[in-house]
């Protein structure tokens, strides 16, 4: 038997809470992230596309692994802005290069990402249209 002080494996109120807490995160960057916002349509559009195509699972999954870190870096991206903005008070460069070189992960990632994309939609686009 647990004593009082033990706690569960699992508190389902914290895990929700924590989810919560998740879900507005996404909302923010969604709300005040244009980037996020691209990034997130194309995503669709590429999972719509990779249906359309019949693309198989397995390049399915790598489409999914793709964008979804792009997604996760955008988050992450957004994180450091505020928190290099709430510590850094003035202009200062290194601020200056940690938010840079954030967006930078971004964005090698992203190209990375349509890479990936173009490697799996390309023939197969040829294809559809006699090319």
């Amino acid at each position: 038997m647990a004593s009082k002080n033990s706690r569960p494996f699992v508190s389902w109120k914290r895990l929700r809470k924590s989810f919560r807490y998740a879900a507005e995160g996404i909302r923010h960057t969604w709300k005040h992230e244009q980037n996020f916002r691209i990034h997130t349509v194309i995503a669709v559009l590429v999972m719509v596309l990779a249906q359309v195509l019949d693309v198989p699972f397995f390049e399915q999954a790598i489409l999914v692994i793709a964008v979804g870190a792009v997604l996760c870096l955008e988050l992450i991206n957004t994180a450091l802005e505020h928190m290099v903005d709430l510590v850094i008070q003035t202009f200062d460069e290194r601020a200056k290069i940690i938010k840079d070189a954030a967006a930078g992960a971004v964005l090698v990632f992203a190209l990375t990402a349509a890479v990936v994309g173009g490697m799996i939609f390309l023939p197969r686009l040829l294809e559809l249209f006699h090319l």
